[in-house]
């Protein structure tokens, strides 16, 4: 499975607008792949991020819905998409659409974003999710203010 996270920016002003991101995910082996479950996942340098840091909205059957965020270990984590997941014929590719803004009281610095593809795999007769895709770390800075760079 290849993931594909394009349309993070250099920069976010924290309190900014809402910025459009654009979520790929392609089957390239020869097997159906069913309940797929794209996760985005937010980490700040040295900082623990809190829910309210981020908000983040998916765009299902031409609306948006509203993302809920999980903090674990310091990081937030969002599942993007389908409630149902996502099923991915062979060779086929799906592109999801998202949306984040940053709260004004989020941290400012260093922060990261990549995506993670989860499906259900059966495993010694168990069925198990376990990660299937994941994208390159998109690094991008928290500012304060309005102003942010254009995406790279």
């Amino acid at each position: 499975m290849a993931v594909t996270l394009r349309g993070v920016r250099s920069a976010y002003a924290a309190g900014g607008r809402w910025s459009t991101l654009r979520l790929s995910l392609h089957n390239g082996t020869r097997a159906v792949c069913g309940q797929l479950r794209p996760v985005l996942v937010y980490g700040a340098r040295n900082r623990t991020l809190r829910p309210d840091a981020v908000r983040l909205q998916t765009r299902i059957g031409g609306h948006w819905r509203s993302v809920t965020l999980n903090a674990a270990l310091g990081e937030l984590a969002g599942t993007v998409g389908p409630t149902n997941g996502l099923r991915l014929a062979p060779g086929r590719t799906v592109m999801l659409t998202v949306r984040m803004r940053l709260a004004a009281g989020a941290p400012r610095g260093e922060w990261l974003s990549l995506a993670v593809a989860y499906a259900p795999l059966q495993s010694k007769g168990t069925t198990v999710t376990w990660p299937v895709g994941v994208t390159n770390p998109a690094y991008f800075r928290v500012v304060g203010g309005r102003g942010a760079a254009r995406a790279t």
